[in-house]
């Protein structure tokens, strides 16, 4: 245990012995206080980098003696800080729109213009060609480009 959570111990201590007088120190008869102590530095360890929830327990006592599992019980219940959120950072016009184009460009360039209809033109241009294709396929491929069976959509 770091001597200065030797000294935060020590402080706790302190603390319950004004607080609670001597209905503190009879909980402790015939013990060793060293030997005491180092039970609570050993049970309250896990705080020793962020000592907020031991002053959050010290603020918060009951009415009667704890012992170290009630203390620590008072200390887990330390609310979280609360953080406030920063302003939003405002973007510079100039740099999105910079983005933009080039990501327009970049999408133009990778995605050519799609002919949804090619499939269609291709099956109808093999079947003219003299390739036997199944005659439901021909028939939804020349549908498909306005050939025959006019649709709402076409």
């Amino acid at each position: 245990m770091a001597d200065t959570f030797v000294e935060v111990i020590d402080a706790i201590f302190a603390k319950m012995a004004v607080r609670y007088g001597a209905a503190w120190l009879r909980q402790w008869d015939g013990l060793d206080m060293n030997t005491v102590k180092s039970d609570w530095g050993s049970e309250l360890s896990g705080f020793s980098r962020n000592l907020e929830p031991l002053r959050y327990a010290l603020r918060n006592l009951p009415e009667r003696c704890p012992n170290v599992g009630q203390f620590r019980a008072i200390a887990n219940a330390c609310p979280l800080p609360e953080f406030k959120q920063l302003p939003v950072p405002k973007a510079d016009e100039r740099v999105v729109a910079e983005e933009i184009a080039k990501q327009t460009k970049l999408r133009e360039a990778v995605a050519p213009a799609a002919d949804g209809k090619a499939w269609a033109r291709s099956l109808v241009a093999r079947a003219e060609a003299g390739e036997r294709i199944r005659p439901i396929t021909l028939r939804f491929a020349r549908e498909a480009i306005g050939m025959e069976g006019r649709q709402v959509w076409q």
